[in-house]
């Protein structure tokens, strides 16, 4: 007997399901800088990867890995002096090391169990494996901007999560478009004008919707969302 369709949800794994600027953080405390110091060198280390992925977006550049990125930019910051050079080695895979927020692991296996789960990410395939096994994410598929070419928010990895949930990459059946969940409100947005549904989920250090935005959940955390995806909110939406 074919098992029923069930809807599709896309996670967005950076920020989302897992405290990456808390946690490169820490491991920047790590290599002997103070909080403060570390915050503002984990801040500047962000802001040059999310212009590189722009760079590749536009063509300015080609394609390189997450891994890479962290490391150009881990080694431009020692010659800086920001960093000690002993350091950059073992921050350049502390993207692999990412805490999940509190409910990410118990929410995801929820939702694992009711849901299609899988994962869109920029990281790396590397960390992706790395944060499944030793985070305890338990997606079913997981998408990496490596597999595709490209950054998000180009358009072709949202493509590309829209064929897997509803070309049978996932083994399943998808009821009715992949829902996108995320902390950001630039990738639901991008999500949106690939054909994907939305649902936005606050995190510290993510990006709250504006006015002017129609998303298609709101959730306080992951169990909010697991509770209103069984009770039928999303079938009135898409």
């Amino acid at each position: 007997m074919t098992p029923a369709p069930r809807p599709v949800l896309v996670f967005d794994v950076l920020g989302t399901l897992v405290d990456q600027a808390g946690s490169l953080e820490s491991a920047v405390q790590g290599a002997g800088l103070d909080a403060g110091t570390a915050r503002r060198v984990v801040t500047t280390w962000l802001g040059r990867v999310a212009d590189r992925e722009r760079d590749v977006v536009a063509g300015r550049r080609g394609f390189a890995p997450s891994g890479v990125l962290d490391r150009e930019v881990l080694a431009g910051l020692a010659a800086e002096g920001a960093l000690p050079a002993s350091a950059v080695d073992r921050l350049a895979t502390a993207a692999e090391r990412l805490r999940p927020w509190p409910d990410s692991v118990a929410g995801v296996a929820a939702l694992a169990r009711d849901f299609t789960v899988l994962g869109l990410s920029n990281a790396d395939r590397r960390t992706l494996a790395a944060l499944r096994g030793d985070a305890g994410l338990a997606w079913h598929q997981v998408l990496s901007a490596e597999d595709v070419g490209t950054y998000k928010p180009d358009p072709a990895l949202y493509v590309a999560a829209v064929a897997a949930a509803t070309g049978g990459a996932t083994g399943e059946a998808s009821a009715g478009p992949p829902v996108m969940v995320a902390a950001h409100a630039w990738d639901l947005r991008a999500a949106a004008a690939a054909g994907m549904r939305t649902a936005y989920v606050p995190r510290p250090q993510g990006d709250a919707p504006r006015d002017d935005d129609a998303f298609d959940l709101h959730a306080a955390d992951l169990a909010d969302l697991h509770g209103r995806l069984l009770d039928g909110e999303l079938r009135t939406v898409g």
